[in-house]
């Protein structure tokens, strides 16, 4: 069988048949060289730019990291243009003393084309090629300026107090809120940002907040977007949501996408929910927002019964978060959570479960962890994680809403006391002093089946009974028999009973939004 080269038309045999092949010795036939990376003394010039030859051939170099010096020499000689794709490959090839010369050679040509490459090659502060340019380029910055933006994608100490520096005298210069701030000043916020130093976020986030030139404020944000795992998240969070309402939507919009970034991001989403928003602000928001399907755990009643103002509750939240909401009642089976139930947990990532119960009593301390625990099963069965909440109770924001409630009472003249479920343990009794304490008011512990006449209600002044409990129960329905509500609201009757918590619309309110807030 005869190899291509002797099958080919132009070959001198090709076309004598194969009788003539036999008359040729095959030694005397071409052997075929495997195609090795022209050596640049003998190079040909570049392929033309923009050329797939010429992007291949730069390709192949950085891909088997050859020698560059070689191409340093032709550069030096003028046997080679300066052009920033060339520059681009061997600004990543070379090491400390080769970067020196590429920067001599710009100090020569102009430093456009090596700023050009490096803006687009130089990696962050752990590659090797940003360790070999980080001290020519802080030396080269000594002398002009012009090198602080190709430094600044350095991430080091001396990088960051150098474009501090700068910045702070350009900020001296050229006030913000006087004229148009420099071009320089928009490109060093955000290598300012990359840095990732903690103590440049107030200075960022005060430029992106102020008044002042949109480019600038822009620069400041894409600074923070750039840092944002590093600056303090509680500062950053309230920023970032004042800036979500502002006047232009672009800033808005990303301010959006950076909450969204944030540990605690989807709990400021859904607060910023309830701002005024601009339309496309409002409609970038929605994408943003994630809801997981909420469990919450009632007392319920004999026999598995769930009052009416729980099951209310439920059906306004899953309308409001648009993810399902169970209700599992202490008195009955836990519920057979649906298809549609994981779908929505499996988009989330999470399904959360919340204790509405009020005390820290024996529910709370043994019947929760083994629920709870049971929901975690079945979660991670489904890929999904549990969050859990601490028992409604426990809430800082829920025991001031009951402080309010007393305070009202006694702006009306009355004195107020809440009736509790009797508690045992040193826990217990720990949580009911400080709930006295919040509440500037003392309880009584009284038992479901407890009758009015049994209440010490004797005193100086009329009573405002609060019976701690979200729903209609058994002691709420013995007193409200006991206490009618007065014909006519200017009387003052000797003890006022307030319904069961769900059914005081500001108590009501303030449990929707906390728990429409839930991510």
């Amino acid at each position: 069988m005869l190899s291509p080269p002797f099958r080919s038309a132009k070959h001198p045999l090709a076309a004598a048949g194969p009788g003539a092949a036999g008359r040729v010795e095959l030694a005397a036939a071409p052997k075929r060289v495997p195609e090795a990376l022209p050596q640049p003394e003998a190079h040909p010039p570049l392929p033309a730019p923009d050329s797939e030859a010429r992007w291949r051939l730069l390709q192949r170099l950085r891909r088997q990291g050859v020698d560059p010096r070689p191409w340093l020499e032709r550069l030096e000689r003028g046997a080679l243009d300066p052009e920033p794709d060339l520059l681009a490959t061997l600004a990543v090839l070379v090491d400390r003393a080769g970067a020196e010369r590429l920067l001599a050679l710009a100090r020569h040509h102009g430093p456009d084309g090596l700023r050009q490459a490096l803006a687009q090659e130089l990696p962050g502060v752990d590659g090797a090629a940003s360790a070999a340019w980080l001290e020519p380029l802080l030396s080269a910055c000594a002398l002009d300026p012009v090198w602080l933006v190709p430094l600044g994608r350095c991430r080091e100490p001396r990088v960051a107090q150098r474009l501090r520096e700068a910045i702070a005298q350009a900020l001296e210069e050229h006030p913000p809120a006087l004229q148009c701030p420099p071009a320089a000043l928009i490109d060093l916020l955000p290598l300012l940002g990359q840095q990732r130093q903690g103590q440049d976020a107030a200075l960022l986030i005060s430029l992106a907040l102020d008044p002042a030139p949109l480019a600038l404020r822009r620069a400041a944000l894409e600074g923070l977007a750039l840092g944002l795992a590093a600056w303090p998240q509680a500062s950053l969070g309230q920023a970032l949501a004042r800036l979500a309402q502002d006047l232009d939507p672009a800033l808005a919009a990303k301010a959006v996408d950076l909450l969204a970034r944030l540990p605690a991001g989807q709990t400021l989403l859904h607060r910023l929910a309830r701002s005024p928003l601009e339309a496309s602000v409002r409609a970038r928001l929605g994408r943003r927002l994630r809801f997981s399907p909420l469990v919450l755990l009632v007392h319920g009643r004999s026999g598995g019964r769930i009052p009416a103002e729980l099951e209310a509750l439920a059906q306004d939240l899953a309308a409001r978060r648009g993810a399902p909401v169970l209700l599992q009642a202490l008195t009955a089976p836990a519920p057979e959570a649906d298809p549609a139930f994981w779908a929505a947990a499996r988009t989330a990532g999470a399904l959360t479960l919340v204790p509405l119960l009020l005390l820290p009593g024996g529910h709370v301390r043994h019947d929760l962890p083994a629920i709870a625990e049971r929901w975690r099963c079945q979660a991670d069965t489904a890929g999904v994680a549990l969050r859990r909440r601490p028992f409604l109770g426990a809430w800082p924001a829920w025991q001031r809403q009951l402080a309010a409630r007393c305070a009202a009472d006694r702006q009306a003249g009355l004195d107020p006391l809440w009736l509790h479920h009797p508690l045992e343990g040193h826990l217990a009794a720990r949580y009911l002093g400080h709930l006295r304490l919040q509440l500037a008011a003392p309880g009584l512990a009284t038992p479901y089946s407890a009758q009015a006449c049994e209440l010490p209600l004797a005193g100086p002044g009329p009573v405002a009974l609060l019976p701690m409990t979200l729903a209609s129960n058994r002691l709420s329905e013995t007193l409200k028999a006991a206490f009618p509500r007065a014909a006519d609201p200017s009387q003052q009757p000797p003890v006022r009973l307030h319904p069961p918590l769900l059914q005081q619309a500001p108590v009501r309110q303030f449990l929707i939004d906390a728990l429409e807030a839930l991510p």
